[in-house]
């Protein structure tokens, strides 16, 4: 199978192209001019130059494909943001459908995020693909724009289109080259850690999450929304893990979350007034205040999907940062 694969040369990308090769499927990938592709050539996938809003060039490297599997994508929380944000995860997520439609592609896996899914706070509950998004979450300019290309692949199925849709939750792993979770790998190593927040989150395998593409691709039920979660942990339990596997002793300051999450709030609306660049974005941090678990009951029994144990992700991040010269 010949699949047309976007966001390719990025951390999920990477780990979904890594799958696709080693399942067998021809892989080619757009990317935008100037992009980091040094992770993604050894692959040996065909790489096309261009952006999702040259509907032309979406169009004419599609040709040919069986299927798409659509991962680019901003991932900023920031309001100001939002310009950049629509453009490329609505209109570009609109261009994708067209162009696969103008091509004959029939399925297109969407990857979304956990973002556009509720949850239930405390971590007593795991929540599924059925509960509503609600509260500040869904005030998330992130979130609003994940949520729109949603409903924009789903809107298609009536034109022909198959779409399914994967959200992952706090993906580790290898090929975490731009520092998303990794960044907090690379803060343990080397005893960084700004503080521990009191929340907790579900994390899912870089591979696993690969994998899950894949079979979404000939498993995944059109109209469908898949989530992709793993090790429900407190932040503190995630910590341990990341001190295991580095063999570091971590010395976490202490001190109130909740005033540290003010300052940053502060720091960021009264800037230059309260001076100081918060640690991470404000939004971020009353996430990380909060508990989100969730249930990968559907993929698990749809698309055969299982991820890792958290000391196993870790690992893999660890190992693929020391391959790469990011830690020695």
């Amino acid at each position: 199978m010949r699949v047309f694969v976007t966001g390719a040369n990025g951390f999920v990308g990477l780990n979904v192209v890594s799958a696709l090769v080693s399942s067998g499927h021809d892989v080619v990938s757009i990317v935008r001019d100037g992009s980091n592709t040094a992770f993604l050539e050894p692959f040996g996938v065909d790489i096309v130059r261009g952006g999702l809003d040259d509907v032309r060039t979406l169009t004419d490297a599609m040709r040919g494909a069986d299927a798409v599997v659509h991962v680019a994508g901003n991932t900023s929380c920031n309001r100001k943001d939002m310009p950049k944000l629509l453009e490329v995860n609505v209109d570009g997520t609109r261009n994708i459908v067209e162009a696969a439609l103008a091509t004959g592609i029939r399925r297109l896996v969407y990857t979304s995020t956990t973002s556009t899914i509720g949850a239930y706070d405390g971590g007593t509950r795991l929540a599924d693909e059925t509960v509503p998004l609600s509260g500040y979450r869904a005030r998330s300019p992130y979130s609003i724009t994940k949520r729109k290309a949603e409903e924009i692949v789903l809107a298609a199925r009536p034109r022909g289109l198959e779409p399914v849709i994967l959200n992952p939750a706090e993906v580790v792993g290898a090929y975490d080259y731009n520092l998303q979770w990794g960044r907090i790998l690379l803060a343990a190593y080397y005893d960084k850690i700004p503080f521990n927040p009191p929340g907790g989150a579900s994390f899912c395998s870089a591979a696993d999450v690969g994998r899950a593409h894949v079979r979404a691709i000939t498993h995944g039920r059109p109209g469908e929304r898949y989530l992709l979660g793993g090790e429900n942990l407190l932040f503190s339990r995630f910590f341990e893990v990341l001190s295991d596997v580095l063999g570091k002793k971590l010395t976490i300051p202490r001190g109130s979350y909740r005033w540290l999450y003010t300052k940053a709030l502060l720091q960021e609306k009264l800037s230059p007034f309260v001076p100081g660049n918060p640690p991470i974005e404000p939004y971020r941090m009353r996430v990380l205040g909060n508990t989100y678990f969730y249930d990968s009951s559907k993929a698990e029994k749809e698309l055969g999907y299982r991820s890792a144990p958290i000391e196993a992700m870790v690992k893999d991040c660890a190992d693929w940062y020391r391959n790469n010269g990011f830690i020695s």
